[in-house]
């Protein structure tokens, strides 16, 4: 197989495994959460990303942490993956999926930032998750607090994968592809 095939073939087979785990650690995060508050839970769906619940009882923190969760859990697995990198490793597939893995779950932090916003014009999509973590958040907090916090953990995924020489080594495939 020719370096751009194996290349091509690596890069969508990382984008599919990676889809999988972000939506299961996505889901698996709001299920931990639930399962803290003693709801019993009916449905986890990989495929409909949803999961949902009953009977459990929330305080302030807890519904933060719900809403919040789905997004913490992929990042702080994230974080700890790259953390765990070997720059060493010459696979190709490695290199496609680490790139993917230490930089998607902070990508999906960007709706964290955006929202925000909208949230404050009055113009925040209803039933997300975001959206729901800001009607509790902003009742004692302003709301770009939450931004700012998504920018900064944005800033340490990207640095951290800078410097354990994730990006490096996808872009290196990126270039050996073109040779």
């Amino acid at each position: 197989m020719n370096i751009k095939a194996k290349f091509i073939l690596c890069l969508l087979s990382s984008a599919a495994l990676l889809t999988v785990l972000y939506i299961t650690f996505h889901e698996l995060g709001h299920m931990i959460v639930m399962l803290s508050a003693g709801d019993t839970i009916d449905n986890f769906s990989i495929i409909g990303a949803h999961v949902s619940g009953h009977g459990g009882t929330y305080t302030n923190v807890s519904d933060l942490w719900l809403h919040a969760n789905g997004a913490v859990l992929p990042f702080v697995i994230s974080l700890v993956y790259v953390l765990l990198y070997r720059k060493e490793s010459k696979n190709t597939f490695y290199r496609c999926f680490s790139f993917f893995a230490g930089l998607v779950p902070s990508c999906s932090l960007l709706a964290w930032i955006i929202i925000p916003f909208l949230y404050l014009k009055g113009a925040a999509p209803a039933g997300d998750d975001v959206t729901h973590f800001l009607d509790n958040f902003s009742q004692t907090a302003n709301p770009l607090a939450v931004s700012a916090a998504a920018t900064l953990l944005i800033g340490i995924a990207v640095f951290l994968s800078a410097k354990k020489g994730v990006i490096e080594n996808y872009f290196s495939e990126i270039r050996a592809m073109k040779a």
